[in-house]
């Protein structure tokens, strides 16, 4: 079934002292293009996640931020900030001294100090965060991908009820067709029994005569829009992504409606096709959206 290329996901997982979130979403683009915000410890996982996305994801922008909620104790490096400490030390001596206080610096005062401490980055390996990250990412795509295909179903029976629409225009306007053909036709016997009766135009019959030769290769083009229509539905209930391919059939279909359209002589059927066009208009809209 055909996807949609808009979703969201949300996975989190804990094993062995880390906890991981992650958070998808994605939005239609023309290819698959994968934005990843990543913990800077992690950036070296970019290759694994960008490929664990692509085994699901043909088409569309996906944005994935990648969150270390918890790490265990003693993964997370501690520094202290010795020049920091030696000015503090440095400065508050000097203190008691002016203010002629019988007191000594004591290790309990520096503790009271700002930004004498800052935590440094995580001390792991990749083998020991991926198994966790990898689930949490799983999750988050697992959700996504629900979205995706929900919202991709939505869309398949929305164009489906447009090309049964386009089927049934298509079949007024070969009605039409038909009739136009024959209506022409008596006009132009009309011509020559009026040549007959010594009221000859050669100019205007040669002209008449081309455009009923021009009208009546109307039926091919409807022929080969019809099995266009075919093929779109096919590929719309199929399982793989099909949204190029949808596109790419769609563009035959309005080459063949502008053909008929240029050789429409007739007012009933150039309005049919105004409709054809603009029914097909909306059917290429939503087509920006599959996968």
């Amino acid at each position: 079934m055909i996807s949609s290329m808009t979703g969201y996901g949300r996975g989190s997982s804990t094993q062995n002292g880390f906890t991981f979130s992650v958070e998808m979403r994605s939005v239609n683009h023309r290819y698959a293009d994968f934005a990843l915000r990543l913990p800077r410890e992690l950036y070296s996982l970019e290759d694994r996640v960008r490929r664990l996305l692509q085994e699901s994801i043909k088409r569309g922008r996906v944005e994935v931020t990648l969150n270390l909620d918890e790490v265990p104790p003693g993964a997370r490096e501690v520094k202290l900030n010795h020049d920091l400490a030696e000015n503090y030390y440095r400065a508050l001596g000097e203190l008691c001294r002016n203010l002629q206080l019988d007191e000594e610096v004591k290790l309990e005062h520096l503790l009271q100090m700002p930004e004498l401490f800052k935590t440094g980055g995580i001390s792991v390996t990749e083998e020991e965060v991926w198994p966790v990250i990898s689930e949490a990412l799983q999750e988050a795509l697992d959700q996504l991908l629900e979205q995706r295909r929900m919202e991709g179903e939505n869309l398949g029976r929305d164009l489906l009820e447009r090309c049964s629409r386009l089927e049934k225009m298509v079949d007024g306007a070969s009605k039409r067709a038909e009739e136009a053909k024959e209506e022409h036709h008596r006009r132009t016997e009309q011509k020559f029994q009026e040549m007959l009766a010594g009221h000859f135009e050669e100019n205007r019959l040669i002209m008449e005569c081309a455009l009923l030769v021009e009208r009546m290769g109307v039926d091919e083009e409807l022929v080969r829009l019809r099995s266009h229509i075919e093929a779109f539905k096919e590929n719309l209930t199929g399982t793989a992504p099909a949204g190029r391919k949808l596109d790419f059939i769609a563009q035959e279909m309005f080459r063949e409606i502008n053909t008929i359209g240029s050789k429409a002589g007739d007012y009933q059927l150039t309005n049919l096709v105004v409709e054809l066009k603009a029914e097909l208009e909306k059917i290429r809209e939503q087509l920006q959206n599959l996968e």
